[in-house]
């Protein structure tokens, strides 16, 4: 397994336990794999999409047209655990719900 893989697998385990801490019955918050993307979708719909790019992450979420556009507070982040931190924060969680 190259260093990329592992980096992807590594990252999908912390952002699945994010997902499990903020899921609840009715409205699921799940990681997905996908290339050499991460995607966290509610309820099967994607609205955040986590790129590796090297070392280096760079976030997209989901405009309601389905473009993907630059995570606003931060596009490019080497750190998975400040990537989690970021989401937590979100603007009135408007992605997930918990």
């Amino acid at each position: 397994m190259n260093v990329s893989n592992l980096a992807l697998q590594r990252a999908k385990r912390q952002l699945e336990s994010f997902c499990v801490e903020r899921s609840c019955p009715g409205d699921t918050l799940t990681c997905l794999l996908e290339n050499d993307s991460l995607l966290l979708a509610n309820n099967e719909q994607a609205l955040v999409r986590l790129q590796l790019d090297g070392a280096r992450w760079r976030i997209f979420w989901r405009r309601d047209k389905g473009q993907w556009e630059p995570w606003p507070h931060l596009p490019v982040c080497d750190d998975m655990q400040q990537v989690i931190e970021q989401l937590d924060q979100a603007p009135l969680h408007v992605h997930w719900s918990g």
